[in-house]
């Protein structure tokens, strides 16, 4: 064997290492990154000495190297997806020149890979679950029967028995349904590819198929963030802490007139009837300098819209604009510096920098826009348009806030993507997308339901893997450019 025939092997087995290394150091970097950022926080608020400072600092550098971290799964994941098709392949293609045969194995190279990838993902899947869950707050029937989660209790005592302690699974399910979102979006990208593909081969393709497309992530996003903003209504425990607290920034709504349309869904804030509801909203009243009467849902049918725009006067469309305005202002300072700062390696000339400032005023008029339509959406229904629609007696006001005018804004407001670019749209309502899910389906599940999540992340992900390999360029979005830089 010559020297340039082990420089090729070499090579060759560094360029199928390199997306192992690649994989684990992004799990390693996504997985870190808050962690440090926390520390940095935390250590800077606090009169520590320089070394208990490094040690925190180390201590969160080190917190994700172990088995069970998301970067040991990502790179068994990776390094098992290219690894065995590399070696059967190569199996193979020994059997061949020894057995002198004729057929060509790359001809099932894709199933292969599939297989492959469905297996390393099936296994990945198991490990990064190996930690078990421990719920707090779980409470028990102190004189036996059942808990709200249909756990068997002791008869004597206010806790569970450790032979029926629960057992629960869903730690990967955000991650189970980031992939599942990507893989089915994935295929409808293959299926209306081909059906395009078609329909011009026979010169059928309209004008309407042509639109599709376009309002396809509109939808999408359209029909996800109204279930997002829906779940912060009326269940915010199903929303992560974080992008509950963002939603309530954004919108800033004071939290008495959210409590309140809580209220009318759960029928305790009735309308003429005196339910010992005043106290809810007659502080904001005497806030606002408004007559205490307002907020007495005995005496006024329904709440004006005045409480709702908060200080803007009675007009909707004033309430509105000023919205719009006071929602561009807080999205503008976060956006142009987020801008900025993920430009900064290309902002090389005026020109760079103004696209930079004018994706930023897109990002913030879609924002600014997406706030005023919600809030002039539910004026609309509850008191504008809807009891001209419909009758007093058909659709009654408890009605329109039990439910009607919050759904109204919530389906209205997501239109306002249309304000985006075509890529923009893409990324935004893929985003979105797993998030709405989440709030439908449950956190936390008993575990020996846990192989559904399993099957259904393992085929996600080798559908995934498989077109990163096999057709890289119909993986839309910054995943399918993040997969491509690891694949490759």
């Amino acid at each position: 064997m010559d020297s340039v025939t082990i420089a090729r092997g070499h090579r060759s087995r560094i360029r199928v290492l390199q997306p192992i290394i690649r994989a684990y150091a992004l799990g390693y970097l996504s997985s870190t990154t808050p962690r440090v950022i926390a520390c940095l926080r935390r250590i800077q608020g606090h009169d520590l000495s320089l070394k208990e400072k490094l040690t925190e600092l180390f201590n969160a550098l080190k917190s994700t190297i172990r088995l069970e971290s998301f970067s040991t799964f990502c790179a068994l994941f990776v390094g098992g997806s290219t690894l065995i098709p590399f070696l059967l392949l190569r199996c193979f293609a020994h059997m061949n020149r020894r057995l002198n045969l004729t057929g060509s194995p790359l001809r099932f190279v894709w199933l292969t890979r599939f297989v492959s990838a469905f297996m390393s993902a099936w296994f990945s899947f198991s490990i990064i679950n190996r930690r078990p869950i421990i719920l707090q707050g779980i409470q028990c029937e102190p004189q036996g029967g059942t808990d709200l989660k249909g756990v068997a209790v002791s008869q004597n005592k206010g806790r569970l028995e450790p032979h029926s302690r629960p057992q629960f699974a869903g730690r990967t399910m955000d991650l189970t349904l980031f992939t599942l979102t990507r893989a089915v979006d994935l295929m409808v990208c293959i299926g209306w590819s081909q059906w395009q593909r078609w329909r011009k081969a026979r010169n059928r393709w309209t004008l309407a198929e042509r639109v599709v497309p376009k309002l396809a992530d509109s939808g999408l996003f359209a029909a996800s963030a109204a279930i997002v903003m829906w779940a912060w209504f009326y269940a915010p425990e199903r929303l992560p802490k974080s992008y509950g607290k963002w939603i309530g920034e954004a919108a800033s709504v004071d939290p008495r007139l959210v409590e309140a349309l809580r209220r009318c869904r759960r029928g305790v804030f009735v309308y003429g009837k005196d339910t010992g509801q005043a106290s809810l909203l007659q502080p904001m009243c005497e806030d606002y300098s408004w007559p205490l009467e307002w907020g007495d849902p005995s005496k006024t049918v329904p709440i004006p819209c005045e409480m709702v725009h908060m200080g803007c006067g009675p007009s909707c469309e004033k309430h509105a604009v000023s919205r719009f305005a006071r929602t561009f202002k807080f999205a503008c300072a976060t956006y142009i510096p987020l801008q900025v700062v993920l430009r900064l390696r290309s902002l090389k000339s005026m020109a760079s920098l103004q696209q930079a400032i004018t994706t930023a005023l897109r990002s913030s008029t879609f924002l600014a826009s997406f706030v005023s339509i919600f809030y002039y959406s539910i004026c609309l229904a509850r008191t504008r348009l809807g009891p001209k629609l419909f009758h007093r007696d058909t659709v009654t006001p408890i009605m329109w806030d039990s439910g009607l005018c919050v759904g109204a804004g919530c389906l209205m407001s997501g239109w306002s993507i249309v304000v985006e670019s075509a890529r923009k749209r893409q990324e935004v309502a893929l985003f979105v997308a797993p998030r709405a899910a989440a709030t439908v389906l449950p956190r936390f599940y008993d575990k020996q339901y846990q192989y559904r999540e399993r099957i259904a992340f393992a085929t996600s992900a080798a559908i995934l893997l498989t077109c990163l390999q096999e057709w890289p360029d119909m993986v839309r979005g910054v995943f399918g450019r993040i997969g491509r830089g690891v694949m490759v």
